[in-house]
């Protein structure tokens, strides 16, 4: 190939790559995370009342937005796969309110299925939440952990959850989070989460103007969409994380799901 037409021919390469790298950008906006700016929640400092009332806004938002029904459905599939006497242990992380630990046990028990869940989260004020959420249901037990520092043994739990928390993190720390849910588990783990697009964060952040006024909620909700990962960029993860025969797809509502099966 002559020189003239191998620049006429990466000229044009370039050219298509520019092209749909701007077709994706019109689609997909870039993952806007800074580990300096977190998420209001997230602040040492935050007000322990206007955090209660954000998890409060948060269920209603995972109830009629998908994120419980996700969570039901990749995780319901794996328990009837299990003998019908057995009692699975269930580590859900990042707890937050509890109402993903709770919609799980209701799931089981409709099914007559046993289940015995473990949730954790470092937030003292959330842990306090989750547990008047979840008072009465002696198969949630609840504990303060840092979830990038767990003391379990490998395969400790037999199935491990992780429902609106991966996007807290940067790409590295969540990698070794995937990591570490697959070394706790014993049959497989579930990751659910948001998916990043210019139409959830636009959906986002007209629900919150129109359904309430608390700052929490109105910041959060929307910069966790900008946070949150893409199906391919989740996949590539799993491809470091040396994860393999992992299951990535989208929900309904901007929802993005991860199931691995041991």
């Amino acid at each position: 190939m002559s020189a003239e037409r191998e620049s006429s021919e990466m000229v044009r390469c370039w050219e298509r790559c520019r092209h749909g790298i701007i077709a994706m950008n019109l689609i997909v906006p870039q993952r806007r995370f800074n580990n300096s700016k977190p998420e209001m929640m997230d602040l040492p400092d935050a007000d322990p009342e206007i955090l209660r009332d954000d998890l409060k806004n948060l269920r209603a938002l995972n109830r009629y937005f998908g994120g419980l029904i996700a969570l039901q459905k990749s995780v319901i599939p794996i328990v009837m796969k299990t003998k019908p006497g057995d009692t699975i242990t269930i580590l859900d992380l990042a707890t937050g309110s509890g109402d993903h630990p709770v919609a799980l046990l209701e799931a089981a028990q409709q099914i007559g299925r046993r289940i015995h869940i473990t949730a954790v989260d470092s937030n003292t004020v959330m842990l306090e939440e989750s547990r008047k959420f979840a008072a009465g249901l002696k198969d949630i037990i609840f504990e303060r952990r840092d979830i990038m520092n767990m003391p379990y043994k490998n395969e400790s739990f037999d199935i491990v959850t992780c429902s609106l928390a991966l996007h807290h993190f940067s790409r590295t720390d969540a990698i070794r989070l995937l990591r570490e849910m697959n070394r706790i588990s014993r049959i497989g783990f579930v990751v659910n989460d948001l998916s990043r697009s210019f139409l959830g964060t636009a959906t986002t952040w007209i629900y919150t103007r129109l359904t309430t006024r608390n700052p929490m909620t109105r910041y959060d909700s929307v910069i966790s969409v900008l946070r949150a990962f893409t199906k391919d960029e989740l996949i590539a993860m799993f491809v470091e994380a040396g994860i393999e025969h992992v299951k990535v797809f989208k929900m309904r509502f901007f929802r993005l799901v991860a199931v691995k099966e041991k």
